[in-house]
C-alpha cells in the first residue's frame, strides 16, 4: 500500500476540465474538477470531485462500473437513473447503484452544483459508456 498522507486542496486553485473527445463536449458541456484522486496525490479508494452543468444543458445518458454518488450544492436539475427519475435541488443526495444508466438535467437558471464520488483510487479507472 502507498504511503498515504493527507491532502489538502482549495478547488479554486484547479482549472476545469471537460471531455477529451470535442464530439462528446459539445453534445454535454459539463466540466469538472478532481480534487480527490491518485492522479493528484497519494490518496487510495476515494475520487472525490465538483461538477458544473450551465442551464438547460444535460449531462449524457451513460453508465460506468463504480457506483458513484452526488451531493448537490447548487441549482436545480433533473435525475434520471434507470427508472427512477426526480427533481434535486441543494442538499439533495443521489446514489447511483453500479452499471445503472443515468443522466441529469439542469432545469433552474444557475448552473447545478455537485459534489461526486467514487470508489477508485483513480478518475482514470472510471470508464464512461455514453448510451446516446
Amino acid at each position: 500500500m502507498r504511503n498515504l498522507k493527507p491532502i489538502i486542496i482549495n478547488q479554486s486553485e484547479l482549472e476545469w476540465e471537460t471531455w477529451d473527445d470535442l464530439d462528446i463536449a459539445a453534445k454535454s458541456p459539463i466540466r469538472w474538477k478532481l480534487l480527490i484522486t491518485g492522479e493528484r496525490g497519494p490518496s487510495s479508494g476515494i475520487v472525490t470531485g465538483i461538477a458544473e452543468l450551465p442551464p438547460g444543458e444535460s449531462l449524457l445518458l451513460h453508465h460506468h462500473e463504480p457506483e458513484e454518488t452526488y451531493y448537490v450544492i447548487n441549482g436545480k436539475g433533473h435525475m434520471q437513473i434507470d427508472d427512477c427519475e426526480a427533481e434535486i435541488g441543494p442538499g439533495s443526495v443521489v446514489y447511483i447503484p453500479p452499471n445503472a444508466t443515468h443522466t441529469v438535467r439542469c432545469t433552474g437558471t444557475e448552473p447545478l452544483v455537485f459534489i461526486f464520488t467514487f470508489a477508485r483510487d483513480s478518475f482514470e479507472q472510471i470508464i464512461y459508456n455514453f448510451d446516446e
